[in-house]
Order: structure tokens, then sequence, then C-alpha cells
């Protein structure tokens, strides 16, 4: 009897820890960071974007005059998992100034550099005074000094010990910014309330640069001092507004072991994608020598902190095969321990050190909600088990189906048309590489496109439809399996790019000359050996291929080769 009910506990206490495995490693219980409502598992708190993209070492700043915060980073958005952007972001960092509650105040972007001495942005020419001010303006300064970086060592000395014993506020600022290959640091003076710049150049500079590193702050910005002698006697004002400094206790996000408890961030299941396996790297006598490769895949991570609990997911987190390191990139930054409440911020970032975007990257915030339901992001008629079987950059532009103007879908198991595509009203370029083999009726809903692209796939049909696209200049159908040139593209008059290469097309039809504004045709790899007589008075077109037609055809197709026309 005793066996028995030892049995019997033993195998309730086997189940339930089961249970529980099972319900934590339920991927539906894991939200992505790139999704908009990310609830704790109580719906007190959550989990909000502050910055997208893959960011720089982020600086976080509390300003007690103001009682808000700031953040700010460089921020970069392209990458494999980013929907496809035609336009890029300006030169520069993002900002974002936050209230207590961690709601945005307001947030922008500019090239100029931010100063936490006296929370000004500078530049070489203009500058904002933001916490001055509370708006982004910017102003042009009321005199700049050696604009034309000109001025030798003696004459510097002499304007700054001028314009220093005649100022009521002094700063040296670094002016280092993206694109700027001219201006390396200055220095502000405030005279009489106006604002007044001395610039120093990258070349036979006059301000002396100094390196600094604090992991904790995540400060690696440069600092500069004036090139003059009896520097110790010609310091800088002290600091114009309080600025408090967020800290971390975790110096390196990219070294994340899967051990220990009570952690911040706790691993609980990672999905390998890929892995590189074992690694040559020397023979010894001939005996070849391995290490363990590489691996990526996605990682469910518990986030406890302010005692609020959050499921996330991270996608492309790499690690070291058979070792229980992973490159997570997550960390929490904090007001100092001494000063921090129940009620300060907490503030995560989701960063990686690879050269790819990390879909959902970002700085996010941690702040009270009045939202329970965990798919409001999410379009009502989509359920979230539905929603999260769609390919990734599709479920990102569903999270605001006005604002997405261009999208990339790569998926090979994807057979046959994704409907959710058409909710995209206002889509401009749509990139696919599928297992489709059709363009199916469907794609007319796309009214607004004017980029379609589909490659690597299996298409062998296309809709007479796609001639509603009248918006559409550029069509690239690489590599599928099209045995026939497709007539239907003949009715697209705006159509300025066509590649058809790597299809077995035997020939081009005798009126191509009806795509007028068409000026690239690429036909690589495809079984073209002639050109129609009509393509003569295509004046302006550039043929791409491979069979080497321009040394066939006549001497009158000869202008379809000259390369310089797609230059």
């Amino acid at each position: 009897m005793i066996k028995m009910t030892g049995l019997f506990i033993f195998s309730t206490i086997f189940m339930l820890s089961f249970f529980l495995s099972a319900r934590a490693q339920n991927p539906l219980k894991y939200k992505y960071l790139f999704r908009n409502t990310i609830l704790s598992t109580s719906k007190t708190y959550e989990l909000a974007a502050v910055l997208r993209g893959r960011v720089y070492y982020p600086r976080y700043f509390y300003i007690p005059s103001l009682k808000q915060y700031m953040v700010y980073s460089d921020l970069d958005e392209t990458g494999p998992f980013k929907v496809y952007e035609v336009n890029r972001k300006p030169d520069g960092k993002a900002y974002a100034m936050l209230d207590e509650k961690g709601h945005i105040v307001t947030s922008f972007e500019t090239p100029l550099r931010f100063s936490y001495r006296s929370g000004c942005f500078y530049g070489p020419a203009t500058y904002i005074p933001l916490l001055e001010t509370g708006k982004k303006d910017t102003l042009p300064y009321h005199r700049i000094h050696n604009a034309t970086l000109d001025l030798n060592e003696k004459d510097f000395e002499q304007l700054f010990i001028e314009l220093y014993n005649t100022s009521e506020y002094i700063e040296f600022i670094n002016l280092r910014a993206s694109r700027d290959d001219i201006h390396q640091a200055g220095i502000i003076f405030k005279r009489q309330g106006k604002v007044e710049i001395l610039l120093s150049g990258l070349q036979d500079s006059r301000m002396i640069c100094r390196f600094q590193e604090d992991r904790t702050i995540n400060n690696f910005d440069d600092y500069y001092l004036p090139d003059i002698s009896n520097q110790e006697n010609y310091p800088q004002s002290p600091s114009a507004i309080e600025m408090i400094p967020l800290v971390t206790n975790n110096i390196n996000p990219f070294v994340y072991w899967r051990t220990g408890f009570n952690r911040t961030f706790h691993l609980k299941k990672y999905s390998r994608e890929y892995s590189s396996g074992w690694q040559g790297i020397a023979k010894v006598h001939g005996i070849p020598i391995y290490v363990p490769g590489e691996g990526s895949g996605t990682a469910y991570v518990r986030f406890k902190t302010k005692d609020a609990t959050f499921n996330i997911k991270i996608l492309d987190v790499e690690k070291t095969d058979l070792f229980p390191a992973y490159r997570l990139g997550l960390r929490t930054f904090e007001l100092p321990a001494n000063i921090r409440t129940k009620e300060s911020l907490v503030f995560m970032e989701s960063v990686q050190n690879a050269g790819d975007n990390r879909l959902g990257g970002g700085v996010f915030v941690v702040r009270r909600t009045a939202n329970i339901n965990p798919s409001s992001d999410i379009p009502s008629d989509i359920t979230e088990e539905h929603f999260n079987t769609l390919p990734l950059t599709l479920q990102v532009a569903l999270l605001n189906p006005d604002s997405a103007t261009s999208i990339k879908i790569g998926a090979k198991n994807i057979t046959a048309w994704i409907p959710e595509i058409e909710r995209l009203k206002n889509l401009i370029h749509l990139e696919m590489t599928t297992g489709m083999n059709e363009i199916p009726d469907e794609i007319s809903k796309l009214t607004k496109l004017q980029t379609l692209s589909i490659t690597y796939s299996s298409i062998q049909k296309i809709s007479p439809k796609l001639a509603e696209l009248t918006e559409l200049k550029s069509i690239d159908l690489f590599s599928n399996k099209l045995t026939e040139f497709p007539r239907v593209i003949l009715e697209l008059s705006k159509l300025e790019t066509l590649k058809i290469g790597a299809n077995k097309i035997p020939n081009l039809p005798n009126d191509i000359n009806r795509l007028e504004k068409l000026k690239y045709l690429s036909i690589t790899l495809t079984d073209i050996t002639t050109l129609p007589e009509s393509m003569i008075e295509m004046k302006n077109l550039y043929i791409d291929d491979s069979q080497n037609l321009r040394d066939k055809v006549p001497a009158a197709f000869k202008h379809l080769f000259d390369y310089t026309k797609h230059e």
C-alpha cells in the first residue's frame, strides 16, 4: 500500500511538472517583441516599445526638474527580417521623452549631438534647446566663430580666452556625426543670453579628444578639451540641468548562461533553427582538430521585473553548440538603487551585435496598463492562433496595415496566395519567395502596387487581372517555371523594369514595343535566341542577357545592349 501511495504521489508530481513545463513552453503564451501589445501574465503591466530597430548602446536619463525620462540611440532598421523599406531613415540618433508613467511625451530624430550637461542638441551650424524650451525647433547660433576652420593655434587660443572671459556659460561639445568629415568638436559660449559656437575641425584640430567607457550606463562617447596652454585654468561650466543616468548590472548582454535562479531573464526554451556543426580548425600530425560550431534559433524567455512577468520570444539568438551560452541581447536599465522607488520606470533593451537586425529589436519600457486584451493589436477577425501561422513580416505589417507600404515574404512552405496580404491597401512594394505556382486574381486588389517581385518560386500562370495594376513600374519574376512570355505584362503601360530570367521562355512577343516606357529587360538564363524586329525602335531600352545575343543579332539591334543606358 505504501508503495502504491508513493507511486501515486510520484506520478502526480510528474504529471504536474509536465503540465507546467508544457504550459511554459507553449509558443502561444509567448509574444514576439515586434508586437504592439505585450502584457504581463497578470495583465497589470505592459512592455511597450520606445525605440524600434537595432539600437547601439542606448543612453537613459531621468530629469528630476521635468519628472521625465529621456532615451536616445543610433537606430538601424535594415536586415533580413525587416519589412522592406524604400526610404532610409536620416542619419543621427532617435530620441524619446517619457513621463513618469512611461508614456512618450515627444520623440524625434536628428543628426545633432545631445549634451546631458545642458539638455541641448548641438551641430556645427544649428542647435535645439529642447529641455530648456520643450520645443524641437532648430535654431541658428547667434554667431559662429572659426567657420572656415582656418585659425592657427595661437589665434584659436586667443579667441577662446576672449570669449571665455566674457561668457556666463561655457561647454565643450562633441560634434562628430555620421557623414560629417569636417567638424570634430566645438565650444559653446552663452554671452548675454545668446548662444555662440567656436568650431574645431577634424583636420588640424584645436581640441583634444579623450576616450571614456562606462558600461554600466552605456557611455562610450568621446569628450573634448581645448588644446591650449594652462588648460586647467579654463574649465567648462557646471551642468545646467540635472540628468541622472540609469544603470544596468549586466554589462554584456551577449553572454547569457542558462544557469541560476531568480534571474531577470530566464530562458525557458530554445528552438534551434540552424547549426553550422563541428568546425575543423587545424591539423596536428595529420589529425584534424574540430571545435563546436555556432547555431541560431528562437529563445523563449521569461522576463521578471516590478512584480510582473512577461513571456517573450526572441528571434535569431546565436549560441555555441554544446554550451549553454546564448547571445540573448537582453538587459534592463533602472535608476540607481539608492534613489529608486517602486514606481520608477524599468527599461529593457533587445539588441544584437551581429550585422543583421533582429525583428523586434529596440528599447522597451515597463508601465502599468488598462488593457486586458492580449490580442488588441491584431485585426479583431483574426484569431491569435491563426495570426501566429502567418509569415513574420506579414504579422508585423498587419499590426499597422494602413501604414504598411512594402513587405518582403519568404517561405517556401507557402503554396497558395495569403489572403491577409489584401488588407495592406497602401502596399507599393511586394516581394515574395514562396512555393506558389500562380499569381492569382486577388493581386488586383493591391491597386497602389508599383513594384512586384516574385522570385525563386514556382509561378507557371499569371492572372489577367494583373493588368488592373496600372501603377506597376517594376516586375521581377526571376527563377520561376514560366514557359512563355506572360502577355498580360504588355498591358502595363507604366512598366520600366522587367526581369524574366531563369525561366524556360523561348521568345519575346512581336508587339513587345507596346511597353513604351521599358528601360531595362533581363532575359538571362532563358531560351531566347532572337529578338522581334519591333524592338529596334525601343531606343531607351537596355537588355541584360547571358546568351551573347549582342553578337548574334543584326547591327540594328546593337543599341539595345548599350549598358551605359542602365547606369
